[in-house]
């Protein structure tokens, strides 16, 4: 009886998830690493600090939000041609095919998964980038009306001292 166990180190077991969430185009946090890998957040963070740190392979975005510093190569130069006889020439790289309309029509099927699941990972990017512009300018003005607030205790106070010693003064003419 053999059991199929995962012999790979934790470390391996985090950068091949971290590599697999680059490739889909995912946001890669602690989170989504400690859900994806089932290890704890003590590890899932040591070893991405070393990523951080000491491989460089890592850089922080924001606070448990990564991205890997080399990602894929350059993308080959893609081109496409309508031809007036109805055909679609697509060249990608030294590659070339030519397409009659309903091909088109067919890869076109299969690739708008991908343009859907591209339009949304640039909708989710769009929303972090104001929500975190919002969670900003919210602690600003926290700040400031904590400061505003402590303002004002403390002019309460000297007025309440001034209205304390008000009395004494009256009492002595």
């Amino acid at each position: 009886m053999s059991l199929n166990t995962d012999r790979r180190t934790s470390r391996q077991i985090i950068w091949d998830a971290i590599q697999e969430m680059a490739a889909m185009g995912q946001a890669i946090t602690r989170k989504t690493l400690q859900e994806v890998t089932g290890l704890t957040y003590h590890i899932v963070d040591d070893h991405v600090s070393r990523f951080v740190d000491e491989d460089g392979t890592l850089r922080r975005v924001v606070d448990g939000v990564f991205e890997l510093v080399k990602g894929y190569d350059a993308p080959r130069p893609v081109s496409v041609t309508d031809l007036d006889d109805g055909q679609t020439i697509i060249e990608v790289g030294d590659q070339e095919m030519r397409l009659w309309p309903r091909e088109v029509r067919k890869v076109a099927m299969r690739l708008a998964g991908e343009a859907q699941q591209l339009a949304t990972m640039q909708l989710q990017h769009d929303v972090a980038l104001a929500t975190q512009g919002l969670q900003l300018e919210f602690r600003g003005v926290q700040r400031e009306m904590s400061a505003r607030i402590k303002e004002q205790d403390e002019t309460i106070k000297r007025l309440e001292m001034q209205l304390a010693q008000r009395p004494v003064q009256a009492a002595l003419i």
